[in-house]
């Protein structure tokens, strides 16, 4: 048998890391990188764009984590390129958690839009100045 968590006690889980990714005197962000994921340390590269999120940085709802975007559109873009992951850091620059990036019509753990996606590929290309959308994103 594997674990099965009370729906309670995710949402306990998932709301404790909103406030931590809230904890600080900024505001949480998602920074996009368009390198190989280098693991949990550190990214390898400037970001390719960051996405700043609004506080409270998301909000719980049945049981899944979702982003809450700050008043501006989107991240913009510094460098042209593919993005291959983000990372969501806390409101103090912490890492909270990474994940792959695609485009809305592919299930990455971060959805954006802000540029076209090549064929063969799953992800954008974005190009320097436009702005990095957040379109989906959820924990559950």
């Amino acid at each position: 048998m594997t674990w099965d968590i009370d729906p309670a006690v995710a949402t306990a889980q998932l709301q404790a890391t909103i406030a931590l990714a809230d904890t600080g005197p900024g505001t949480a962000r998602i920074r996009l990188y368009t390198n190989a994921w280098p693991g949990a340390g550190d990214p390898g590269q400037p970001a390719q764009a960051e996405i700043v999120l609004g506080k409270p940085c998301a909000s719980v709802s049945g049981g899944v984590l979702s982003f809450n975007l700050a008043a501006e559109p989107g991240g913009l873009v510094m460098t042209a390129g593919i993005p291959r992951w983000a990372r969501w850091v806390s409101a103090s620059g912490a890492r909270i958690a990474d994940g792959t990036v695609t485009d809305d019509a592919h299930g990455g753990d971060f959805r954006i839009s802000g540029g076209s996606t090549p064929p063969g590929e799953d992800r954008p290309m974005l190009l320097a100045g436009s702005l990095a959308v957040l379109t989906g994103s959820s924990l559950s």
